[in-house]
């Protein structure tokens, strides 16, 4: 990944990564990321996540030497009680250096906040432009849109409004609207608005009809698959998106150094194809390895309705990472069976896994390898013709392991031998420092020409450091100096380098959000207000009537906990547009029943939570 200041003109592009905590960051960072985000302390939307004050300063300090922006993660709900710490917490994190916060509550605009960026978070259900346009003109720097938009809505969006879009792609989907599911809360008393999701739509459902007919029974009904975007790179550049993010703040480092360094070299081969465009940050990385993102953490990859909304994206077998195929079982002989087709060896400390016959995903290891043969910890359900799926790949991980990997900017030296003077200067990425030594008690060099290669040779030597030296230009009489006193200017002036590429760095600074007249609307329980500011500022932009959120209610019968363009008939291929029968619907898991509400108009799907029924099954929400 390189940075291009050609032309100021030039769009800047950024590859935004996950990062759990400084070291995540920094592999991210090294792996050529543009900008990456963190947790806050506090009110994070994964509270696993959370990042402390000094983690973020650390990282900061370590990304602003390439450009590289943090944005910090502060997308919960807030209630009456925390409003305070949030807004003195944003002052922190401003104070730290970060760069921008991601929100949900609109009480941030009730609040003094310092110049920072605020950015709409995915949770604001950024699905139209008329609601992007209300996130412009409340003054948010930038807006994240929904998961399930596809490039056609992208395009309509984009041509009503001017702030920067940000969109996923690549990881986890969340099969709801972002912002607008509340099954976690429900069930569990889990907010997922609070950063508590407990995943419920990755467990099993029965799926009966209005009689208590069961169609499905057991299945991963709502679990859909990871979402890979790589090869849409182009679609999104040329339909307006300027932020390319990848989901995983609780994903380990092989996770995120494979999938920033994949999608930073395919970004970088869109803008090679392009005029015009730049990537925001500057440096290039070298990885050691050659990135795939199906031998981390991946289940079923999908475009999802990026390019075709009648898609199907489900994975009802499993909710858990499922890997590549690597092969079909031609033999099984006690505990280990021969593969067909299989074109990766597997090794020992392999993870693999297979749909049994009933139809779950069934996970075993590899224990050791015998030619074509492969031992497994366990065999049971295992028989010729089952496709065997290798979603832990031990040598894989171990190379990652062992990468070094190495983020650097091209630099140029110039060294100007001025009688008794020497005076070194330092350019890279539009930032230039100098630094004098004199040149007092160095002897005449005998041979000027061995004298100043030596000089050239050693002042190259900055492996270790953020710089690659593509050049030392010199000019004037290079004395006779030890090895030893060229090394030590040559860490002067890197040393004065880096601190002058933090200290160039401007953050950018943000507007203050504001009121938008809106006379006459009604925010309903889906605009999810939970504190008074947040209501101050509905009442402000005009609204007749202001809901209390779902996790102020304490009734939940009837509420939508769920709306999305998923579609279980559609994946079952019972689509009523393509002669699939009508009738009800319904999900059960343990104890508790969601009505399916099917918009075949809109093609959308909403799921309303209608009680506990008598019958329970043990999947456990």
């Amino acid at each position: 990944m390189t940075h291009n200041d050609s032309s100021a003109d030039n769009v800047r592009l950024e590859l935004l990564a996950p990062a759990r905590d400084f070291s995540h960051g920094k592999t991210a960072i090294d792996a050529g990321a543009d900008a990456v985000y963190v947790g806050a302390p506090s009110f994070g939307a994964r509270v696993a996540a959370a990042v402390s004050l000094d983690e973020i300063e650390q990282l900061c300090h370590y990304a602003h030497q390439f450009g590289v922006r943090v944005h910090v993660a502060m997308n919960t709900l807030l209630y009456d009680d925390e409003l305070a710490r949030a807004e003195r917490l944003a002052h922190d994190l401003w104070r730290v250096g970060a760069d921008a916060l991601i929100v949900q509550d609109m009480a941030f605009a009730m609040m003094k906040l310092p110049p920072i960026e605020l950015h709409a978070s995915t949770q604001t259900a950024a699905l139209s432009p008329e609601k992007v346009r209300f996130l412009e003109q409340a003054g948010f720097s930038r807006v994240i849109l929904e998961r399930a938009l596809s490039l056609d809505e992208i395009k309509a969006i984009r041509a009503e409004v001017k702030v920067p879009l940000e969109c996923f792609v690549h990881g986890a989907i969340c099969v709801c609207h972002s912002g607008q599911c509340y099954m976690s809360h429900v069930v569990s008393g889990r907010s997922g608005n609070r950063g508590e999701c407990s995943q419920p739509c990755r467990s099993m459902f029965d799926l009966t009809d209005g009689r208590g007919n069961v169609i499905e029974r057991s299945a991963h009904l709502l679990s859909v698959g990871d979402l890979s975007l790589a090869d849409s790179l182009g679609d999104l550049i040329d339909a307006g998106i300027t932020s390319f993010k990848i989901e995983g703040r609780l994903k380990d480092d092989s996770y995120v150094k494979n999938n920033v360094a994949h999608l930073s070299q395919r970004l970088d081969g869109q803008i090679a194809l392009r005029t015009g465009y730049a990537r925001s940050s500057w440096g290039h990385a070298s990885v050691g390895f050659t990135p795939d993102p199906a031998r981390t953490f991946s289940r079923p990859f999908t475009h999802y309705y990026l390019h075709d909304t009648r898609n199907k994206v489900a994975s009802f077998s499993t909710g858990k990472s499922t890997g590549r195929a690597v092969g079909v079982v031609a033999e099984v002989k006690g505990s280990s069976f021969v593969l067909d087709g299989g074109s990766e060896p597997l090794v020992a400390g392999d993870g693999l896994c297979f749909t049994g016959s009933d139809g779950r995903m069934v996970g075993t290891g590899v224990n050791r390898v015998e030619g074509r043969r492969i031992y497994v910890r366990s065999a049971e359900g295992i028989t010729p013709g089952v496709t065997i799926f290798r979603n832990y790949d031990k040598a894989f991980v171990d190379t990652l392991k062992a990468a070094r990997m190495r983020r650097a900017i091209d630099t140029i030296f110039y060294a100007s031998f001025d009688g008794d003077m020497l005076h070194l200067k330092g350019e890279a990425a539009g930032v230039s420092v100098v630094v004098t030594q004199s040149m007092e008690g160095y002897p005449k060099a005998d041979n000027e020409q061995r004298a100043s290669q030596m000089f050239v040779s050693q002042m190259r030597k900055c492996g270790q450091t953020i710089f690659d030296v593509s050049d030392v230009v010199v000019t004037g009489t290079v004395p006779f100096m030890p090895v030893s006193a060229i090394n030590g200017l040559r860490r002067a002036l890197v040393d004065a380098l880096a601190a002058g590429m933090v200290s160039s760095y401007r953050p950018p600074e943000g507007q203050p959000l504001k009121v938008v007249p809106v006379p006459g609307g009604v925010a309903d329980y889906h605009y999810n207000v939970v504190n008074r500011l947040s209501r101050l500022y509905y009442h402000k932009c005009g609204f007749e009537r202001v809901d209390d959120g779902v996790e102020l209610l304490s009734d939940f019968v009837g509420v939508e906990v769920m709306r999305t363009r998923y579609c279980i008939r559609r994946e079952m291929g019972t689509c009523l547009k393509e002669g699939g029968r009508g009738g009800e619907l319904r999900l059960e898991n343990n104890g508790n029943v969601f009505m399916l509400r099917f918009d075949c108009a809109q093609c959308m799907m909403s799921v309303i939570y209608g009680g506990k029924v008598r019958r329970s099954n043990s999947h456990g929400l």
